[in-house]
């Protein structure tokens, strides 16, 4: 009654196989793993990071300077410069120093505010190494600031902490650590 016609319901042999999914598994393997940034690149990154906020305190050295110069030039034929010269001079370094101050303080707190937004400062983008939390994510500001924070205090009680990552296997930091976060080659 099938007339010639094969009216199974089985598959047919050959063809494409089964799709993604179904019988033997279909692995792609692992993802690759991210790789820690290495001392050099983090040195670096740190060292331009370091000019970038010095750069800052450009307009209070002008002052400094023109109150300097200003000073000198009112000076007599034996060298001596008159009262209100040198007072005016002494104000002149005040506020040139409280320039020097906030234009490197603004330099830094946005370099972090772009450490807590991207996850890298300009020299870190720069090199293309990132600093992100255990879940991968930037470190938002408040935990960005802690952790340059502490990173800036432990490295100036003891300037050796700041070879930490050279002997950790993670290459993390003891501020990375206590803030868990990873430096990576972005």
């Amino acid at each position: 009654m099938d007339g010639g016609m094969n009216m199974s319901y089985e598959q047919p042999q050959g063809g494409y196989g089964a799709p993604p999914g179904w019988g033997a598994t279909q692995g792609y393997g692992t993802p690759p793993q991210p790789v820690y940034a290495g001392m050099g690149k983090r040195l670096l990154a740190a060292i331009i990071d370091g000019i970038l906020i010095s750069l800052g305190g450009i307009p209070g050295w002008i002052v400094i300077m023109i109150s300097a110069v200003g000073a000198v030039s009112t000076a007599d034929a034996r060298g001596k410069i008159s009262d209100d010269a040198a007072g005016a001079m002494m104000g002149g370094i005040f506020l040139g120093y409280f320039l020097l101050f906030i234009g490197s303080v603004l330099v830094w707190i946005f370099q972090i505010y772009l450490l807590g937004r991207d996850g890298a400062t300009l020299g870190k983008r720069w090199l293309k190494i990132k600093v992100v939390d255990q879940t991968g994510q930037p470190l938002g500001f408040g935990k960005a600031f802690l952790r340059e924070l502490v990173k800036q205090l432990l490295g100036g009680l003891c300037f050796l902490l700041y070879l930490w990552p050279l002997f950790d296997n993670q290459k993390q930091g003891l501020w990375d650590k206590l803030f868990n976060t990873h430096v990576y080659d972005a």
